[in-house]
């Protein structure tokens, strides 16, 4: 087997690895992308695809640092979407323009100077009722709609406008082959300036068993997020509740068949991966009478997703880092975005790196042919076991 001499090697084809990929193959470099399931498995898929601001973090009524990082977010992955940015995400599919907040009544008074002070620089503005959409009129809601500029992105769509581009440069390997990267890159003679790991869930081990992991520290947060098929209707929201996290977030997505399902994260879906489903279905059920007491859920069936995200322990009192995480070494890269937002950030300081190293775009390609191709992943509610709720 002949030698093959690349700038760069990423192991992991999640939103961290593909956004890095797409970005250096732009800039000149030549990338190989490595991944051992499929393309977007994982947590980039169990996303909700919200491009947060930060201000759902602020809801209690401060400015905390993770809030002001995220904040800058949403204006870096529009450009990208005009394919004004550093990656082209004009094949990408935009679900909605915002996430909403729906605020019962009498919970204002915070959001309000939050808002006035436009402290993170977000498009947010009250949505007259005149102007609410027909559904959330007839849902029974009362209170306030806010309008909070977040995009929400379908993410097999993000995956496709990333990687097809490049497609010949990713590739798959084995479960085995990942666990032993640098075993594999040596028996396939494939040499490399910069090595980056951006498999959140398997990077640690990586690190420990290739004794790199000094001065590492991770963190897993679980969840168990619901599926609701048979949506009443189309609803990008957040149910705001009286603490700094949502009652439940619901994002709408499409069954390859067409069925609409709503996707909760926020509270109904923080507890741990072993919880039992029906904990789910019950609070999620309570959130949905309390702030959409006319819909009829009477046709719905349901899910859940359990997942671990995984990422660099956090250095402050906060629940989650500020920013995404990078642990340095002198033989690669072992990098955590924290959240689908931070993807932009993550690869400028990954590039920062780089340039440090004065490793610079080689401006060639190399030939991986010799690999197999990597697949695209499927959605967790076309993988779902669906039953009604009782």
């Amino acid at each position: 087997m002949s030698q093959t001499n690349t700038d760069i090697v990423i192991f992991g084809a999640g939103i961290a690895g593909l956004w890095t990929f797409n970005r250096l193959k732009t800039m000149g470099y030549d990338v190989l992308l490595l991944e051992k399931e499929s393309i977007g498995c994982g947590q980039t898929i169990a996303s909700q695809g919200i491009i947060h601001s930060g201000l759902k973090f602020s809801l209690a009524g401060k400015i905390n640092a993770l809030a002001k990082s995220i904040s800058a977010m949403p204006d870096l992955w529009r450009d990208a979407l005009e394919g004004k940015g550093d990656v082209d995400l004009r094949a990408a599919h935009v679900s909605a323009n915002s996430q909403q907040l729906l605020i019962p009544a009498g919970f204002m008074g915070g959001l309000t100077k939050l808002v006035t002070k436009k402290a993170l620089g977000s498009s947010v503005h009250e949505t007259p009722h005149d102007e609410w959409s027909e559904d959330i009129k007839r849902s029974g809601f009362k209170g306030s709609v806010i309008f909070m500029g977040e995009p929400v992105l379908d993410i097999p769509s993000v995956l496709r406008a990333l990687a097809d581009p490049y497609k010949n440069c990713i590739k798959q390997i084995t479960e085995e082959q990942a666990a032993a990267p640098f075993d594999f890159l040596k028996q396939h003679n494939i040499t490399a300036k910069r090595i980056i790991f951006t498999g959140a869930a398997s990077n640690h081990d990586i690190a420990k068993t290739n004794a790199q992991d000094e001065g590492l520290a991770t963190q897993k947060r679980p969840l168990m997020q619901g599926m609701v098929k048979n949506a009443p209707f189309p609803l990008y929201a957040h149910l705001v509740g009286k603490t700094d996290k949502p009652v439940a977030s619901i994002t709408t997505h499409k069954m390859s068949d067409g069925t609409l399902v709503w996707y909760l994260g926020g509270g109904v879906a923080e507890r741990k991966k072993d919880s039992d489903p029906h904990d789910v279905y019950n609070d999620a059920m309570k959130a949905f009478k309390a702030y959409l007491p006319a819909v009829d859920f009477s046709n719905i069936e349901w899910s859940v997703l359990p997942i671990d995200r995984v990422e660099g322990k956090s250095k402050t009192d906060s629940w989650m880092p500020d920013t995404p995480t990078i642990h340095h070494t002198e033989a690669a890269l072992y990098c955590w975005p924290t959240k689908l937002t931070f993807a932009p950030m993550l690869s400028d300081m990954i590039l920062k790196d780089l340039e440090k190293q004065n490793i610079t775009p080689s401006a060639s390609e190399s030939d991986f042919s010799f690999l197999p191709e990597a697949t695209y992943t499927q959605t967790p509610w076309d993988k779902a076991k669906w039953s009604k709720y009782t």
